[in-house]
């Protein structure tokens, strides 16, 4: 899964909660305020939510749409400038699944669970390996 097209492509500058794309809500931003995560919430069965992480620069220019909407954003802390920590489940069940996820805003990076860190466009991909991975274990 790459970074996603359409009405997260945005570069249209964001509105007053932060985000320019309807329906999602600011989490988390960073102290010089160039950097934003925002979720998009859906109802994924009856009274169970599940917020996708979004993230995004300035002028609302999107740096990572998940295309899995089942990815939710339990936490989201920045470590610096450009650099925040994650805390992701993926929903539904077969496994219980959870992972930190690391992304350097400015490199345009990120890493899974402490692996080498690989482009953010991937971070689809390394998110499904995971998963993948540790449901196989």
């Amino acid at each position: 899964m790459q970074l996603a097209t359409g009405p997260h492509a945005t570069t249209d500058a964001p509105n007053e909660r932060g985000c320019k794309i309807g329906g999602f809500d600011v989490r988390s931003t960073s102290a010089d305020g160039r950097y934003r995560v925002c979720v998009d919430p859906f109802e994924a069965r009856a009274f169970q939510w599940v917020e996708t992480p979004e993230l995004f620069g300035t002028a609302g220019r999107a740096l990572l749409g998940l295309t899995d909407r089942y990815w939710h954003l339990d936490s989201a802390e920045w470590s610096g400038e450009s650099v925040v920590v994650l805390q992701l489940r993926h929903f539904p069940l077969p496994h219980d699944y959870s992972c930190g996820v690391v992304v350097d805003c400015q490199r345009m990076t990120a890493s899974v669970n402490g692996a080498e860190p690989g482009p953010l466009g991937q971070l689809g991909d390394m998110l499904d390996r995971a998963y993948r991975d540790a449901g196989s274990a």
